[in-house]
């Protein structure tokens, strides 16, 4: 039995749980806006209900598909708004709409919590799936960003099933028809209370004593299931038409969407069922409506079969037999929407926490994710182009989630079996030793050396590095091109020029240009050729089919723009001598043999390319969405190689070189383990991202590079302390703070690290704590001081240093026109509506389903292809995935080590501000959370208690991605190949690349 002194912390903690499960879903209700139309029909059934009453509320041609059983609380809503006067769209009303599903969810935490302390007892075990219900990723999302009522409905039935558990049913029937009056979704529960009440009557005949009586709770049960429904319908029915009214109402609510499944990502989606007619199906002869009812059918038998042998074996719980089959039910069935899953995932934790087994732990774990990736994909694309799911990217989700989930259910399924008919016990709470975490309280032991560098290990960084370098220079771009324009910015400059021979094609050469043109006239004054120019055109070469005469004087006409060269070409494609031209005809060395991406820009480059040369010659920027600093390194590769394809995209791959040491050197120190150092670098270095995106001369690269170091300061810094203090780690500190102000001056993502850097801040001082050093107290004090100096006035001062090529160019630059600046950046972001073919959502980004097509050769001979995408090696990115999900289990499972945490809180740090960004997004935004995926993976093979496996694991997977970088290589690069070779690439329909 627990000490009063036990239970008075329990009561502490559970009071801080709530308050911290209730903030979170506040907090984010107010700061999301809601599905749209969930959103607009619950304010508009409120109002109404408010204003006109219950009698006419379901009047005819009115839309209200829900029963009444909620309605009352939507209209409460309604007269709140009304008397405080809150518009529809405030942030407020969609707090009212949010806060009783979050009081629900809530208590359904607290029943968590109460149940796993009569199973479980007080340990960390409790604690750890208390806290994952806390968190639930998808009753978070369901009621905090969704704003659904699911919390409120489905709290009656997690009552009314642990009422069962108690062997109480006539309440837990009552509750039942509670549920069953706010959504007609608890008829999918309800074979399991038939069940339970079976159960009854077969205990009484068993004991030969109260049969009667407990046939007459059936009885009992259901009239008290149905009088909640009647009672809630009644104030708008009246007692003439309720039962009609009321079945003609749940009858239309449950048949209103005749589709297999309607954005369910279950087994009938997995199997290609998503809006698709019950007429339809996945065979021939086999229909999705037939298929449902035959799974439905075996579900139920299978319900039955696990009821008689856990009652058999005096192993009979409701809770387990609602999970099994409200999950069930939603996997197989058909017509599922996406939402009816919040009900079976908190039916097995709260089964979790009855049976004490991780293995069903687990599988709330599993279905948690794929519902939570269900709503956040049907959620994001609300209003969309996609809103169907029918795009090849949106399809591949739906059908891997689909899978997942249908795994996770299996999982529940075998468990269940296991416990019902076996007896078989996986206890969730690992006994203390080896693997288990230790109590918070316990002191924190000093942080272990570094290992020394050896020789041998400097050396193979070295080549390691000088490889990199060799694969990521080589053929990165022309190191000649035009440098000497027309400029006729703001004016109109005529050039006449002769041609000695017949002329076939014109190449044309375009600078800076804010809206001009370009037009060539014969003598006549006849328009020949006209080009406009702009902000796509610059530093780019094009060709077109060009007829003019040896010897007739043509007219160039360069208007409000800039042009480096001109040339023509006659039939034989070989360049043509001419006379006169100036400007536009005076590098004819400087003319490319063939136009592709080494010598002319593409994607972002026509931005930050250009801006970079703007930069440089003391122009005005035309690329201010984003902090200088990346552009201001564009614009040191130009100073030094000049405006050609290798000078502006130096810089960017040396970065991208770099990128492969740093992260040699952040696993080795987040490990102590130099092999898992060597492996984690060598990955990177074939990663697809990592070489594409530092050959393209955007500023993606610079941010990462510095986000990753920063992470190594830190990583560092927090190590130091232990050892240390605060006093002796001021380097890593002021290190690492520098790194951060570099990736924020880079792009704003890199103020998303700052999050992460700040917890791991934070949880290095406790740990110093934990230590119970003396002076303890002075440390803090250096530990503030240096938080302020090193993450706040630094970073500041060198986001304000990158803005100097703007004082540079116009010396009455001052503090206005920098906010200016900072203003127009976020106006520009979050009212961005832009669209994209190769836009992609963050959930997307998982699987590396969507590439960024950059670049297509259009010029090649027939047979030909050559092309430049943005993706990630798949071999990694599916492995990263599934590391971070490792990591993730195991710190709810509290059997995870500091330094998964460090790395999880890292990759969410970069991930979760995107699940929040409704503008257009790319895969790329993926990338600095890659380079923790990617430390995932060689942290779990680093973690495991066999060394040599591990090495050979390692081997094989990086045998693996360099296979797939070989593979994929002319993808990357802009290499013309085959067609065949081509064509091979597209693994998924999504990768529409060539």
């Amino acid at each position: 039995m627990p000490t009063l002194r036990q239970k008075q912390d329990s009561r502490r903690t559970l009071r801080l749980i709530l308050a911290a499960a209730l903030a979170v879903r506040l907090l984010l209700a107010l700061f999301t806006d809601g599905y749209a139309y969930d959103m607009s029909c619950f304010v508009a059934w409120g109002d109404k209900l408010a204003a006109q009453g219950p009698a006419a509320f379901y009047s005819e041609g009115y839309f209200a598909d829900y029963p009444p059983g909620y309605l009352p609380v939507l209209g409460l809503v309604g007269l709140v708004r009304k008397a405080l006067h809150i518009a529809y769209e405030s942030p407020w009303t969609y707090f009212l709409l949010a806060l009783v599903p979050s009081l629900c969810d809530c208590a359904a935490v607290a029943l968590i919590w109460k149940i796993g302390g009569r199973f479980m007892g007080q340990g960390r075990g409790r604690t750890a799936l208390t806290l994952f219900a806390v968190f639930c990723p998808l009753t978070l999302f369901d009621t905090g960003v969704w704003k659904q009522i699911d919390g409120a409905f489905a709290l009656p039935l997690l009552l009314c099933f642990w009422l069962l558990e108690e062997r109480r049913c006539l309440p837990a029937a009552l509750l039942y028809g509670v549920a069953l009056a706010i959504k007609p979704q608890a008829l999918l529960a309800g074979p399991v209370l038939a069940v339970c009440f079976l159960a009854g009557v077969a205990d009484a005949i068993r004991d030969k004593e109260g049969v009667g009586r407990a046939v007459g709770r059936v009885f009992g049960g259901v009239g008290l299931a149905l009088a909640p429904v009647l009672a809630a319908g009644l104030p708008f029915f009246g007692w003439k038409n309720l039962i009609p009214s009321l079945l003609a109402k749940y009858l239309d609510t449950t048949s209103s969407y005749p589709y297999a499944t309607i954005n369910a990502f279950n087994w009938f989606a997995a199997l290609g069922g998503n809006w698709q007619d019950l007429s339809q199906g996945p065979l021939p002869f086999l229909s999705w409506k037939t298929l449902g009812i035959c799974n439905i059918v075996i579900i139920t038998v299978l319900l039955v079969i696990l009821a008689v042998r856990s009652w058999r074996a005096g192993r009979f719980s409701p809770l387990l037999l609602a999970a099994f089959y409200t999950v069930g039910i939603f996997t197989f069935s058909h017509c599922m929407h996406e939402r009816y899953l919040v009900l079976g995932v908190l039916l097995v934790l709260l089964s979790a926490a009855r049976w004490n087994d991780i293995r069903l732990y687990g599988a709330g774990f599993g279905l948690s994710l794929t519902g939570f990736l269900n709503l956040a994909t049907v959620y994001s694309l609300v209003g969309s182009d996609d809103e169907w799911l029918f795009s090849a990217a949106s399809r591949e989700v739906t059908i891997l989630v689909g899978f997942a989930e249908t795994a996770a259910f299996l999982l529940l399924a075998f468990t269940a079996w296991a416990i019902c008919c076996q007896g078989g016990i996986s206890p969730l709470q690992k006994s203390a030793g080896e693997g288990a975490c230790p109590p918070l309280s316990r002191p924190c032991t000093s942080a272990p050396s570094q290992p020394a560098w050896t020789r041998r290990e400097r050396l193979a960084l070295l080549a390691l590095t000088a490889a990199t370098a060799a694969i990521s220079f080589a053929c990165l771009g022309s190191m000649t091109a035009p440098q000497n324009p027309l400029d006729a910015t703001g004016t109109v400059q005529t050039v006449t020029v002769t041609p000695w021979e017949d002329s076939a094609e014109l190449w044309v050469y375009p600078g800076i240009s804010d809206g001009g043109s370009l037009r060539i006239y014969d003598e006549a004054g006849n328009l020949l050729y006209q080009k406009e120019l702009n902000y796509s055109t610059p530093f780019s070469w094009t060709k077109t089919t060009f007829q003019a005469g040896a010897g007739q004087a043509l007219t160039a006409v360069v208007e409000n723009a800039q042009v480096f060269e001109l040339a023509l070409r006659n039939s034989d494609g070989a360049l043509i001598a001419v006379t006169g031209g100036d400007a536009l005809f005076d590098e004819p060395d400087a003319v490319p043999d063939t136009i592709s991406q080494l010598n002319s820009m593409y994607f972002d480059e026509i931005y930050h390319g250009r801006t970079g040369y703007e930069m440089l010659h003391r122009m005005t920027v035309y690329e201010t969405t984003h902090p200088p600093l990346g552009k201001d390194f564009i614009m040191l590769g130009i100073a030094i190689f000049g405006m050609t394809g290798f000078g502006w995209r130096f810089s960017g791959t040396l970065f991208g070189v770099l990128l492969v040491p740093l992260m040699w050197c952040f696993v080795r120190r987040l490990t102590r383990k130099p092999w898992a150092g060597a492996l984690a670098g060598a990955l990177l270095a074939v990663d697809f991202m990592r070489f594409s995106q530092s050959r393209i001369a955007t500023i993606d690269i610079y941010a990462t590079f510095f986000i990753l170091l920063g992470a190594y300061c830190m990583v560092w810094y927090c190590q130091s302390v232990l050892v240390n203090g605060v006093n002796g780690s001021l380097l890593p500190m002021a290190l690492g703070g520098v790194a951060f102000g570099l990736g924020c001056a880079s792009k704003w993502t890199g103020i998303y690290a700052g999050g992460g850097l700040a917890v791991l801040y934070l949880g290095g001082l406790y740990a110093r704590w934990c230590q119970n050093k003396p002076g303890f107290q002075k440390e803090f004090r250096m530990a503030a001081l240096g938080g302020v100096l090193f993450y706040i006035v630094v970073p500041f001062l060198i986001y304000f240093a990158s803005y100097l090529p703007y004082w540079w160019r116009d010396p009455s630059f001052g503090l206005s026109d920098w906010w200016n600046c900072q203003t127009y950046m976020y106006w520009y972001h979050s009212s961005l509506e832009a669209t994209h073919p190769f836009e992609s959502r963050w959930y997307t980004w998982l699987l590396d389903l969507r590439p960024v097509w950059y670049y297509l050769n259009s010029g090649l001979p027939a047979g030909t292809k050559a092309s430049i995408a943005g993706f990630y090696n798949p071999v990694l990115c599916l492995a990263g995935l599934v590391c971070i999900l490792r990591l993730f289990w195991r710190q709810v499972s509290c059997r995870g080590a500091r330094t998964g945490a460090g790395v999880l809180i890292l990759y969410a740090a970069q991930l979760l501000p995107w699940m929040m960004v409704t503008r257009c997004t790319f895969l790329y935004h993926y990338f600095p959370s890659s380079m923790f995926a990617l430390a995932a993976i060689v942290l779990v093979l680093a973690q495991g208690k066999d060394e040599v496996r591990a090495k050979r694991i390692g081997l094989v997977l990086l045998a693996a991605a360099l296979v797939f970088f070989v593979w994929f290589y002319p993808a990357l690069s802009g290499l013309p190949v085959p067609d065949a070779w081509a064509n091979s690439t597209q693994i998924l329909s999504s990768y529409g690349f060539y």
